[in-house]
């Protein structure tokens, strides 16, 4: 009997047993996402609205779980001041852990989206993408590629929905902010680094070192009857050879004859808009943005990688703008997957150019700082003038474009006149207006650590002294300020703007030679031109530098000929204007000096 009690009770636990394994492989089941019905929230709404952060985030999280190890997302270390998450995927047919996984024979290409959060297009577009990863789709193209896809930037400004873009981009209504949670525009902050959203940019670039940066952004600016605008990096402290190769091979081939794009019936355009200061007349030519070093692709430029800037047109409808910035990003990786090793020899020898000044010394011709500069008509393609596909103009010489309006009083469509087709001047280049020869070596006083800490985030290398060293008279250049403006000064009677959280110090003066030997001491900060960022390194060190370390204020409070810096050897009197004061007369001692021979350093 108790035999037969036992048979039962086993029997029972078989069947108990048998139906618990049932019931987890039907949760398993259940908990299985099925990709190919899987939707952003962008599509599910049928293109109504765009898709909120932790959306994002949940999305994202379920196409990495189910891509058989294609797709790793990290939702932690990097987040906003308040605390938001700012995930970033790295993708590939397997993808690595961490950049030193990276198989060397692979191209890394670093895709940034929703920087500006009302230009969503390409947060979108690389969801869908991710998904398309997670099913296969793309394993070919991904065995010779690492893509770094930040889909979401500037999450806080992504949040804080409102009719932000409405006159400019109809669909969806409700978008995001064009700044961060700050208030502050992260495409004009990759100088001074102030936002946790820029940080994150340099910091995956230093991590991953991507041969190509592609920044998605949707343009607001002249009627047209282009998908896409698009640009390269445009400082013109740039390494020629590299800039050149990144315009008129790379970007030609990525996007105009012979591209994927063009296979999609879409034609792209350098970025431009009609006329002087978007004045919108067509007969003063394409223009395109500043060649400042604050805007990210610029910015990558000067690090010697290629940079691609895209601009969908904000005028086209919602789903129009996602697949035209999709198929953009997916044409550039195709370039990149087929050019990878051409494209890492140029930039393997514009880092050896820069490297090379250690032997080769400073050549005034080529090493040269571009502290501003001035757009300029340039030849395009062959041609001294550039295609622009538009629309007939009015009385003023503007394209004509009128908006229709919706109910609710919101504009939903545009009106244009006829097509025409203009053969204009392209603006498109820049010269230098100011120009200084850079230095060997750029040395730091010792108590500006704030700046020392920048350029050290930025993956400038620099040393530091380790015992006092002398300079004789003819070794050293310091920096005499001939005018200096400051704070909210009063300048021809208009008080000047904040611009990103400052008032700019603006300053202008020259070079001297030393006049006597002095004592640079233990603990100054030595940076070398001799190095990757070299270019970038002179042009955050030059004094007069519109986008350098003294217009960002990081030296404000080191103008004083302190003891124990080197600065204490030398000053000058200039009159300056800062706040509400008309001018005022000081004593100015720049702690920042210029070595011109390498050989000066031992």
């Amino acid at each position: 009997m108790k035999k037969i009690i036992s048979i039962i009770l086993v029997m029972a636990m078989g069947v108990f047993l048998a139906a618990c394994s049932t019931q987890k492989k039907e949760d398993s089941a259940d908990k299985t996402v099925k990709l190919e019905e899987l939707k952003t929230p962008a599509e599910e709404s049928e293109w109504e609205r765009t898709t909120s952060s932790k959306e994002v985030l949940e999305y994202c999280k379920t196409v990495a779980d189910n891509s058989g190890g294609r797709i790793i997302l990290d939702d932690t270390t990097f987040k906003t001041e308040a605390g938001t998450p700012i995930p970033y995927m790295i993708i590939s047919d397997k993808a690595p852990k961490g950049p030193d996984e990276v198989d060397e024979d692979k191209g890394v290409v670093y895709v940034n989206c929703n920087i500006h959060s009302g230009e969503v297009e390409g947060k979108e577009a690389m969801m869908i993408f991710a998904r398309e990863v997670a099913q296969g789709k793309h394993d070919d193209l991904l065995k010779d590629l690492v893509v770094v896809i930040v889909p979401n930037s500037n999450p806080d400004g992504n949040d804080d929905l409102g009719k932000n873009r409405i006159e400019t981009q109809f669909t969806p209504k409700m978008v995001g902010t064009r700044t961060e949670g700050n208030g502050l525009n992260v495409n004009r902050d990759m100088t001074k680094l102030e936002t946790a959203c820029g940080r994150t940019i340099v910091q995956l670039m230093n991590d991953w070192n991507p041969i190509l940066f592609i920044d998605a952004h949707a343009t607001d600016g002249s009627y047209m009857r282009h998908a896409v605008t698009y640009n390269w990096g445009l400082n013109a402290g740039t390494d020629p050879e590299l800039l050149e190769y990144n315009r008129d091979v790379f970007c030609s081939r990525a996007l105009r004859k012979g591209s994927y794009l063009e296979s999609k019936d879409k034609v792209a355009v350098p970025y431009g808009n009609w006329g002087y200061y978007y004045s919108g007349i067509v007969d003063e030519g394409w223009r395109t943005f500043e060649d400042y070093a604050r805007y990210t692709t610029n910015y990558a430029g000067l690090r010697n990688r290629l940079a691609l800037l895209l601009e969908v047109y904000s005028y086209d409808k919602f789903p129009v703008r996602v697949e035209t910035q999709y198929e953009c990003i997916y044409g550039a990786l195709k370039v990149v997957a087929k050019d990878k090793d051409e494209i890492k020899e140029m930039i393997a020898a514009a880092d050896a150019r820069s490297k090379d000044r250690a032997k080769n010394g400073i050549d005034p011709e080529r090493d040269i700082v571009a502290l501003n500069s001035e757009m300029t008509p340039m030849p395009f393609e062959g041609k001294d003038k550039l295609t622009v596909l538009s629309y007939e103009t009015d009385e003023e010489g503007q394209v004509i474009g009128t908006r229709l309006y919706d109910e609710e009083g919101d504009p939903y469509d545009i009106e244009y006149g006829k097509p025409v087709d203009y053969e204009t001047e392209y603006w498109g280049t820049f010269v230098p207006t100011d120009v200084e020869t850079m230095g060997a070596y750029y040395l730091i006083d010792n108590d500006c650590k704030e700046f020392a800490d920048l350029m050290k985030f930025h993956g400038v290398e620099m040393t530091e002294l380790k015992e006092d060293i002398t300079l004789n008279a003819e070794d050293y250049l310091h920096y005499n300020i001939q005018s200096y403006t400051s704070g909210g000064a009063v300048i021809d009677g208009t008080a000047r703007d904040e611009y990103e959280g400052h008032y700019q110090t603006l300053v202008t003066g020259e070079w001297a030679n030393g006049d006597k030997s002095i004592v640079i001491p233990a603990g100054t900060y030595v940076i070398s031109t001799a190095q990757r960022f070299g270019s970038f390194a002179a042009l955050m060190c030059e004094p007069a530098a519109v986008d350098g370390g003294v217009a960002w204020n990081y030296f404000d409070n080191y103008f004083d000929s302190k003891d124990g810096t080197f600065r204490a050897n030398y000053s000058n009197t200039v009159t300056a204007e800062a706040g509400s004061e008309k001018e005022r007369t000081e004593e100015i001692s720049v702690p920042i000096l210029k070595i011109p021979k390498f050989d000066t350093i031992k």
